[in-house]
């Protein structure tokens, strides 16, 4: 009877590890995609309007908008940066701060 238990204890074992082996694996490869492809466009404040940014180069500006006639809420988002993965999103997105 202590050999069936034991027994089942070792291939309960073995399985677990190798389900957590398999979680850290996934994990691993799930932060290195997002490293290689970080999210590139970016909507942010620059002197007192918003620009979009991609891998760091100023891609268009939106003149037109006004940072003194945002909100507190929106111009500290808009100061850290908000990411997209397109640029359509982030177009999208712009069109609630062009009132």
């Amino acid at each position: 009877m202590q050999k069936v238990l034991n027994k089942k204890m070792f291939v309960l074992g073995i399985v677990l590890g190798l389900f957590l082996i398999a979680i850290i694996t996934a994990s691993a490869f799930s932060l290195k995609c997002r490293q290689e492809n970080p999210n590139s466009w970016i909507l942010q404040s620059y002197e007192n309007t918003v620009v979009l940014l991609n891998n760091g180069e100023v891609v268009e500006v939106f003149g037109n908008i006004s940072l003194d006639t945002l909100p507190p809420e929106d111009l500290k988002h808009l100061e850290s940066g908000i990411s997209f993965l397109t640029k359509e999103e982030a177009l999208l997105a712009i069109e609630d701060y062009d009132g």
